[in-house]
């Protein structure tokens, strides 16, 4: 991407974390303005299709979309015509192609609304709103958060909901034109799938499922799709997942190659303080999830615990991170092969904010990103 003029420069402050000499990790801070107030969800994707991955951030409490194009080399710039409008309390972030036209879209559930919002891209890093776009999707109270994939394997993006207040998530049909057919199909959860519900293919039939957290009961239920559009319960879910499941991450925490399950616990609600722990269950390849052998991956210093995300900070290292909003601090964890995992905490600006990880250069170098939902930013943390 190609700046002119100084106008379109981020204001970006840098600076270093860590003490490699107390076995603290060592990174490298980059904090740049989204625009917009109270910055929350975070995706990387690469929007304009140049190649270079781009951040996204949803702005709470501005009811706006930013959108950061990468150069490439580890700088970022608004797009044109960012921040976006994105409706009212936009509480999470799908990304597909909505519309085949071959762009990447955004799909965003308005909390404590009706709706869900849907913008179109255009390939370049702008977006508007699809036709009919909010839609009032009759979630019960209002949703929370959304998983996109093909569920009915008729070649179209579909998106799936949470109804929570009815124990419930829902599944909208996309249309293949950047809409979505209503009121859709739902199907039952556990108790209370308050905030995250999540997609993987957990059994390895070449179809997408389904996983939310039950907060309630202190569960998660693994829906399993035949790729018709119907799900039913795995066996042996509802599966225990720790004390007041809240926020997860889904992903393939210990390299065995199938999907895997990291839970962090609404700490507010808990009253054991044993429970104060992050979950990692194991899957099977088969839908079946178990925890994970060893002791508990305590969160004790952690206040707020808000977000979790897993994956490669390069150079053999794998590990866990959780953001913590009101300690504001970043907890990592460490995998050390077979020997579990070694912990250590940094500062972050951190709020109420997510946090990502991936690769933000086109070399492939992964990075942590953090919403700093009090200040209006996001901090790129890159390993030294």
């Amino acid at each position: 991407m190609k700046l002119i003029g100084l106008a379109l420069l981020v204001p970006v402050i840098m600076g270093l974390s860590g003490d490699p000499a107390a076995g603290i990790p060592h990174f490298r801070q980059q904090t740049i303005p989204t625009g917009g107030r109270g910055p929350r969800w975070i995706s990387i994707a690469d929007i304009n299709r140049d190649g270079n991955p781009d951040i996204l951030v949803t702005n709470a409490d501005s009811g706006t979309l930013t959108v950061l194009l990468g150069d490439g080399r580890g700088q970022f710039a608004p797009s044109p015509g960012s921040p976006f409008a994105a409706g009212g309390q936009p509480n999470d972030l799908g990304i597909a192609d909505m519309n085949g036209d071959g762009n990447l879209d955004l799909v965003i559930p308005n909390h404590q609304t009706p709706y869900i919002t849907i913008l179109l891209g255009n390939g370049k890093g702008g977006f508007r709103s699809a036709p009919g776009s909010p839609f009032d999707v009759h979630s019960f109270p209002h949703p929370h958060g959304v998983a996109i994939g093909d569920f009915d394997g008729d070649g179209r993006p579909d998106v799936m909901t949470d109804s929570w207040g009815h124990n419930q998530v829902q599944l909208l049909f996309g249309d293949g034109r950047g809409g979505l057919h209503l009121p859709g199909r739902f199907f039952p959860t556990g108790h209370r799938p308050y905030e995250r519900l999540r997609t993987a293919d957990f059994n390895h039939d070449g179809h997408p499922d389904i996983v939310t957290t039950n907060l309630d009961d202190g569960t998660v239920t693994i829906l399993l799709g035949d790729g018709k559009g119907s799900f039913h319960e795995a066996p042996g879910s509802p599966i225990a997942a720790g004390g007041k499941p809240w926020q997860m991450f889904v992903g393939d925490v210990n390299g065995d190659g199938n999907a895997d399950l990291a839970i962090i616990p609404y700490q507010r609600d808990l009253t054991d303080e044993s429970q104060d722990v992050l979950t990692i269950l194991t899957g099977d390849g088969r839908g079946g999830f178990a925890r994970q052998p060893g002791p508990s991956l305590t969160l004790k210093g952690c206040r707020g615990p808000n977000a979790v995300t897993a994956g490669s900070l390069g150079s053999g290292r794998q590990v866990i991170a959780v953001g913590c909003a009101q300690s504001k601090t970043l907890l990592l964890f460490d995998r050390q092969g077979n020997a579990g995992y070694v912990s250590s905490s940094i500062p972050i600006a951190g709020g109420w904010g997510g946090i990502a990880l991936g690769a933000l250069t086109r070399d492939g170098r992964p990075a942590l990103v953090t919403a700093d939902a009090d200040r209006g930013t996001i901090t790129i943390l890159s390993p030294e």
